[in-house]
Order: C-alpha cells, then structure tokens, then sequence
C-alpha cells in the first residue's frame, strides 16, 4: 500500500479513460471527482501503508511470531478501511458537486422566469 500510494502521489493519473489510478464507478463520475480520488487515494494508501508497515515492524521486531495467522487475517482491516474511507470522501465530494450543480441551475432558473 505504502508503494502504490507513493506511485499515486508522484504520478497521478491525469485522464478517466488511463487504465490507470482509482477507478471505481463513483471515482469515474466527473473528471473533478476524479482527479479528487487520485488525491485521496494517494494520501490514504500512503497513511494506511507505513501504520500497516510501522505495525509489522513492531510485530517482528518484538519476537511475537506465534501469531502469524491472526496477523494475515488482521491484514484485511486496513485494506477494507482504506476502500472504505476513500469511497466515503468521494460520496459527500459528489454530494457537494450536486447541490452547486442543482443551485447553479435554480439561479439559472430564476433569471428565466424574471426576465
């Protein structure tokens, strides 16, 4: 996680059509939403990688290897939190969109009907 973020912060995708970068559907759903998820994809994965990273080190370095197997079923929590926190940042950025685009409207409206 701590590379990919890395790769994500130095060479963001910079197109929706690349088949590369975060690219979920509501990543996908304007060009500002989606220069928006490389930006927090790219931080998120950097955070959650080097805690995920800075955990196992501790882990090893304190001898505690009996529990190996609780470590790879733990390892899920901060994948699924990452997807989580990303596509939650994404929802109320889209939400935000929306209404500026419905208040854009409204205005566009009622200029309309005055005249």
């Amino acid at each position: 996680m701590t590379v990919v973020g890395v790769i994500y912060l130095i060479f963001p995708s910079r197109r929706r059509e690349n088949k590369y970068g975060y690219r979920t559907q509501r990543a996908r759903y304007t060009d500002a939403t989606f220069k928006y998820a490389q930006k927090v994809a790219a931080k998120i994965l950097l955070l959650i990688g080097v805690a995920t990273w800075l955990i196992g080190f501790l882990i090893k370095s304190s001898g505690i290897t009996q529990f190996f197997l609780l470590e790879i079923f733990l390892i899920a929590i901060p994948i699924i939190s990452v997807f989580y926190q990303i596509e939650r940042r994404l929802e109320l950025f889209n939400d935000e969109l929306d209404r500026e685009m419905s208040k854009t409207k409204e205005e566009d409206t009622h200029e309309i009907i005055n005249d």
